[in-house]
């Protein structure tokens, strides 16, 4: 992928996220829909064909989020979300779509567990209107540790695939905050 930069020229990026850990606000269930399906190389987009595709919140989540630790400081050029591409879900109820939410790439100003404490957030890209797939390049130039995909509206939030473009900066010095959750782990937004 190629990232503009000063609108001079371009420069190629690096798929930064694939199995890094990851985590969400809840899981739907302790053994399928895991937070970390979403970052797994599965572009599956039918969650009804099998337990392991996709990342999956609770239905009664009333601040459902996503976020993955890179394990390191990168320029972020895009995020590309692949979301659920069936109708209904198991109960034969219809798929919410992925609508009214935020892509944040979060900067720490040190290295600790918190992933988002002590730290400087900035908007990415917010989408409004309901999709299954979004290629969302940031607005201006993010430099972070973490992204983070943050629902504003009280419904479940379902990732089957989640790629983050960007060019490595450096390590952050002391510490190490990239930790494999276990799937019964949920955080704050």
């Amino acid at each position: 992928m190629k990232c503009f930069v000063f609108h001079i020229h371009t420069v190629d990026t690096l798929e930064v996220a694939r199995n890094k850990p990851t985590k969400q606000s809840t899981n739907l269930s302790h053994s399928t829909r895991l937070f970390r399906n979403a970052v797994d190389g599965d572009y599956s987009q039918w969650m009804t064909s099998s337990a392991k595709h996709c990342s999956h919140t609770n239905l009664g989540d009333k601040s459902s989020c996503w976020a993955v630790d890179l394990g390191a400081i990168y320029d972020i050029c895009s995020v590309i979300i692949y979301g659920r591409n069936d109708y209904y879900n198991v109960l034969r109820l219809p798929v919410e779509s992925l609508s009214n939410f935020d892509i944040e790439v979060i900067k720490p100003y040190r290295n600790n567990t918190n992933w988002f404490e002590d730290c400087v957030i900035h908007l990415c890209y917010h989408q409004q209107v309901p999709i299954k797939f979004l290629n969302a390049s940031c607005q201006t130039r993010m430099m972070g540790r973490h992204v983070r995909i943050r629902l504003n509206d009280p419904n479940p939030l379902a990732l089957c695939e989640v790629e983050v473009h960007g060019t490595f900066i450096r390590y952050l010095r002391s510490g190490n905050s990239s930790k494999n959750f276990s799937s019964s782990t949920n955080f704050q937004c």
